[in-house]
């Protein structure tokens, strides 16, 4: 898609799509378990909460790749969500523990939905950064 000189790219578009999916995705299909029954929060609460700000920021780059016309700033942007993408993954039961069942919510839905959108944000920029190198 071209308007006045601005191309927007498949990939601009997947990495866009991607990272909306997964935010709105971890504030509802894939958030972890809720209250605990005292009231209070379980680590995977907070494990969610540092993967939707993680997701947050994975949405803000996406947004300004769409935005911006420079290439080698698409290719920086694109750069930057693979740490992201890492971190993400490394998060649950590894950088926060998670709850001690295996078939509590945060093992079941929140870990698998990181791990896959976060493998799919790693593919699109790395797809971004040395496959379809045609910049402007």
């Amino acid at each position: 898609m071209e308007k006045s000189g601005f191309k927007v790219k498949l990939t601009d578009i997947l990495l866009l799509v991607v990272t909306l999916v997964f935010f709105i995705g971890m504030q509802k299909a894939f958030a972890p378990c809720g209250l605990a029954e005292d009231g209070s929060f379980m680590n995977c609460h907070w494990a969610g909460n540092v993967i939707s700000g993680l997701a947050l920021v994975m949405l803000i780059i996406a947004v300004i790749h769409l935005l911006s016309r420079d290439g080698g700033i698409k290719k920086g942007l694109s750069i930057s969500m693979i740490p992201l993408s890492i971190l993400a993954i490394i998060i649950p039961n590894r950088l926060i523990t998670l709850c001690m069942m295996p078939s509590m919510r945060c093992h079941a839905v929140m870990t698998p939905a990181v791990i896959i959108f976060s493998v799919i944000t790693i593919v699109f920029a790395i797809l971004d950064v040395f496959v379809l190198k045609e910049r402007d």
